[in-house]
């Protein structure tokens, strides 16, 4: 079991408003957030999952790049129309898509999702199996 996953962010604001309308939309509710003169962090919980954004305004953020470590991050959705849902909802943001929603029956029979990048560059995917 994981207990949680960190996501380094390069803007704070832009972070929290991507993630509290995704992760909202998902199930996930903020269970902590702290705000000082050194950054910020954010806890989205969903049962005993448990994803958190960070920020730090002492670091110098780079681009994310998908090479040795983190490939993405898939989020598990209850439906097709709930994929196709949230895919009109991450398009309203300044983001890339990757991957627009289709089946993928190369993974298994009932599997649809959609890919795309958050606002810092990090890959993720919505879908169902």
């Amino acid at each position: 079991m994981i207990a949680h996953i960190i996501l380094n962010v390069r803007d704070f604001k832009e972070s929290e408003l991507f993630y509290d309308m995704i992760l909202g939309k998902l199930g996930f509710t903020e269970d902590f957030k702290e705000v000082d003169s050194k950054g910020a962090v954010k806890s989205y919980r969903r049962d005993t999952h448990n994803i958190w954004i960070k920020y730090n305004n002492e670091t110098v953020h780079n681009d994310f790049v998908r090479d040795i470590g983190l490939d993405h991050i898939a989020f598990l959705a209850e439906s097709k129309s709930e994929i196709d849902k949230l895919f009109e909802l991450v398009r309203t943001f300044d983001v890339k898509i990757t991957r627009e929603p289709r089946k993928y029956p190369e993974y298994t029979e009932n599997y649809y999702a959609f890919y795309f990048r958050d606002p810092n560059g990090i890959p993720l995917e919505i879908c169902m199996m």
